[in-house]
């Protein structure tokens, strides 16, 4: 009985898997930025598609309030970031973000710390700061200025917020903290910005389910695309993202713990194009999520990670050369 019931399991993973191999590659093109290859693969009988791509990850903080801290814009001590990966400083009439450069980061540093210490109220004379696609508003004394936490675990800290939310109606926190899509707590991925890459060409969007394979410890996370990043850098993962990626298990306490989680070896990511409306479930949470990419993985004959594990190894790493 043991044996026929193995048996049957074999077939059934078997049969799974060449289901799987109706996916084909159906475009390819290349991120010129970093020279890195892009497939669409599709299966036109199920008409369901992927997107893979190697990358290297680097780390994103933005959704929690620990990210970035008032009176710690380094992030020496109790910020995980340092702020100047929230805001852009720029003298009247350039271009240039000061917080770039090595020569002037300083500077960029400078210029917000006195911004803050007018309580938000008086740009430096001379200087334009970029804060609200990081940092949550709010508005005092009929202006719009960041939004500092006033208490609770977070208190000092700034709102950080990422483009994609929980959809909260109540309970949303102080600087609606709750509503964002928190980077210690979701795996998830910054879909690299601008509107002219070939990710985006090929369908990837903000919500889309996800999935990333580390070749290097076999470790396969299931997340989901909560913000938009720089358009010159296709690899950004959330906090826990990277650390399921890399086996971590202790969190970040400031900045040079979070960015020695990046990972320079490359990550196989798969993102799901159109499957921000699959079977959705909010707020969301590492184990909706979860269930979401199975029950896809499942209805493409994936009845297990390792056999899409499996499909990767067999007929796509080699093809992303």
């Amino acid at each position: 009985m043991k044996k026929k019931f193995f048996l049957l399991q074999l077939l059934s993973v078997i049969s799974g898997f060449a289901f799987s191999q109706h996916f084909a590659v159906a475009k390819s093109g290349v991120f010129t930025p970093q020279q890195k290859k892009v497939l669409l693969l599709k299966d036109t009988a199920l008409n369901k598609s992927l997107i893979l791509f190697k990358t290297n990850l680097h780390v994103n903080t933005d959704g929690t309030p620990l990210s970035y801290h008032p009176f710690d814009l380094n992030g020496d001590e109790k910020a995980l970031n340092n702020i100047c990966n929230a805001v852009a400083v720029r003298k009247d009439g350039s271009n240039k973000n000061l917080c770039l450069s090595k020569e002037t980061y300083k500077e960029a540093l400078s210029v917000f710390a006195r911004f803050r210490d007018s309580g938000f109220l008086k740009l430096p004379t001379g200087y334009s700061i970029t804060w609200e696609n990081v940092l949550v508003p709010q508005m005092v004394d009929g202006k719009k200025v960041p939004c500092v936490i006033k208490s609770g675990e977070y208190e000092g800290y700034f709102g950080s917020a990422t483009s994609l939310r929980n959809g909260l109606s109540s309970d949303k926190g102080e600087c609606d903290c709750n509503d964002q899509v928190n980077p210690l707590k979701i795996p998830a991925l910054v879909l690299v910005g601008g509107s002219n890459n070939i990710v985006r060409k090929f369908g990837a969007k903000l919500g889309d389910l996800l999935i990333a394979y580390n070749p290097t410890n076999k470790h396969l996370v299931y997340a989901i695309i909560n913000d938009f990043g720089p358009p010159n850098n296709l690899g950004e993962g959330s906090v826990l993202l990277n650390m399921k990626l890399r086996g971590d298990t202790t969190f970040p306490k400031k900045r040079k713990d979070t960015f020695k989680l990046s990972i320079s070896s490359d990550i196989i990511i798969a993102v799901i194009p159109d499957s921000r409306t699959f079977q959705v479930e909010k707020p969301f949470t590492p184990e909706n999520i979860t269930s979401r990419v199975e029950q896809w993985l499942r209805e493409c004959g994936f009845q297990t990670g390792q056999a899409y594990i499996d499909f990767l190894e067999s007929s796509v790493v080699a093809k992303l050369k």
